[in-house]
């Protein structure tokens, strides 16, 4: 946590606070050491938060739970539980939890969540991208801390909650620093000191949370790791929607059924996996294969695809453009790179022309619940006649709400902030193109002094998560040598968390080349080239 004249005087008003009786800690002496974390674990039972304590407009919060847990994964922690209660009574509480190692390493690391939350985020476990057997964490010495984002999920692409506006000013990102205050009185009354750094990390959503995080609260963090987020969530809702209706359109003419959307995966291996110098189902070289993009689509045409399935095809991967500017001025959004490896069969749904909700894409659902409950606040909205420019009002409004698309991080970089930001060239639910379009905007204003405190990774046949190459790397390790040693991360290497494969991670627009010679499967056999 950054030294400032504001974090010293938020450390004594806190001290005060917990220590108060009748004000945030009742009824309880407080301990004199942490000599036994069990006594002093207890001690945060029915501790209260005064809404003094947190940044924004909240009724306070109180931690419901504290228990002590030593177990082989985590080690010795005080787990706590709570809510962070709303001004607004009809808004649902915020659920967190915040754990507190015994042999703490004085950081504490936020966690984000995934798809519309709804889900509490525990902090107990790995980041997907940790190796295999690396510790968690919370094992490392992190507190570790994250929400439900306020609210609790009624099942998958549910946006129903949005209809409240306090909920869903929550989820856009207010829960974010309510959260990241709530833990910061908890961990105070806890160690009797506040962390010297605090992370940030997430991917999806949660890599939207992270742009939310470091972009309106760069005072709160000192470090970040994002994953594809999703920062641009109204327009792509937007360009979903579009993609979806062109896919039923005529009673789902143009629809592309599994077996015939593995053939287009094959066709696309066929004409670019060996650019990269080795046939390994990954295509590396993501810029050759857009220059083949028409040659692929003639291929497809010759294996029987029909003018409306290949009308299809180009509306995915082709960006949308709007007649009117979203937050930050965005105009566009990026289309998917299925032409260029991703493998984007869930969006297609299970029917060309869906009965219920659960036969649609996950990206049909998506976007029908955000224009829906986000957008028209109108939960009878037919989304599959939805059309932007007569919703431009709201649209704007929404973007502004949810969109962390700002190219500013001045303010983070300026207090020594550190990003690095990855995504893969499969990415079949947030296309990898927004993220090198936004990579871009940041170059133009910051130049070669970008990386100075950003760094942006493009992994070929890493998806959502998971796909052909499922990457692991130890990148809180990786921030804490930048800001220890001062020398920004290099060679960094990834491994297949499913197989022994390793590849160099190569910073964009560079890419990884097979040298020619030498095991296939290893990172040393392969350079980073320039397109």
């Amino acid at each position: 946590m950054r030294k400032s004249v504001y974090s010293i005087l938020l450390a004594f008003v806190l001290l005060i606070l917990v220590s108060s009786a009748g004000t945030t800690a009742e009824a309880k002496e407080k301990p004199s050491s942490l000599a036994n974390g069990e006594k002093s674990c207890l001690h945060l039972n029915d501790l209260t938060i005064s809404k003094s304590s947190i940044g924004l407009r909240t009724s306070g919060a109180s931690v419901t739970d504290a228990v002590f847990v030593a177990d082989e994964k985590n080690g010795e922690f005080c787990q706590v539980k709570g809510a962070i209660h709303p001004v607004d009574p009809s808004a649902p509480d915020i659920q967190f939890q915040v754990n507190l190692p015994s042999e703490w390493n004085r950081k504490a690391l936020q966690m984000g969540g995934g798809g519309f939350n709804g889900v509490l985020v525990t902090g107990l476990e790995n980041n997907r991208y940790d190796p295999k057997d690396t510790p968690t964490p919370l094992a490392r010495g992190f507190v570790t801390l994250g929400s439900d984002s306020g609210h609790a999920a009624k099942g998958n692409w549910d946006g129903s909650f949005a209809m409240n506006n306090e909920a869903l000013a929550n989820f856009a990102g207010d829960q974010i620093k309510k959260t990241h205050d709530t833990a910061l009185a908890i961990i105070n009354a806890y160690y009797h000191t506040q962390p010297e750094q605090m992370y940030f990390s997430g991917g999806s959503e949660g890599g939207r949370e992270g742009l939310v995080a470091i972009q309106k609260w760069p005072n709160d963090y000192d470090r970040a790791v994002i994953f594809y987020p999703v920062y641009n969530w109204i327009a792509k809702a937007i360009q979903d929607n579009r993609n979806t209706q062109a896919l039923l359109k005529n009673n789902g003419e143009g629809w592309i059924s599994p077996e015939e959307n593995s053939r287009v995966n094959e066709i696309v291996l066929q004409a670019c996996d060996s650019l990269d110098g080795v046939e390994d189902r990954m295509i590396s070289n993501t810029e050759g294969c857009a220059d083949k993009s028409d040659q692929i689509l003639q291929d497809l045409a010759q294996a029987g695809f029909s003018k409306a399935q290949l009308e299809v095809i180009k509306t995915f991967n082709s960006p949308m453009e709007f007649s009117f500017k979203l937050a930050n001025n965005v105009t566009s959004i990026a289309g998917y790179s299925q032409l260029e490896g991703a493998d984007i069969g869930s969006q297609f749904g299970t029917s060309p022309a869906p009965s219920s909700f659960s036969e649609h894409g996950a990206m049909a659902q998506f976007s029908d619940q955000v224009l829906r409950y986000m957008v028209a606040k109108d939960a009878n909205l037919d989304a599959m006649s939805f059309n932007p420019n007569e919703w431009k009002k709201e649209i704007q409004t929404a973007s502004k709400l949810l969109e962390p698309s700002k190219p500013n991080l001045s303010a983070f970089k300026a207090l020594g902030g550190k990003v690095l930001l990855v995504h893969g060239t499969t990415d079949q639910i947030v296309t990898p193109y927004g993220s090198i379009d936004y990579y871009k905007q940041l170059e133009k204003k910051y130049g070669n002094k970008l990386d100075d405190f950003l760094q942006f990774y493009l992994i070929p046949g890493y998806g959502h998560g998971y796909g052909e190459f499922n990457m692991t790397a130890d990148l809180l390790s990786e921030l804490d040598s930048w800001v220890s040693t001062g020398e920004a991360p290099v060679n960094l290497v990834t491994a297949d968390k499913e197989s022994e494969r390793t590849r160099p991670m190569c910073e964009f627009p560079s890419w990884p080349q097979y040298d020619g010679t030498g095991d296939t499967h290893s990172a040393e056999n392969y350079s980073c080239v320039q397109p």
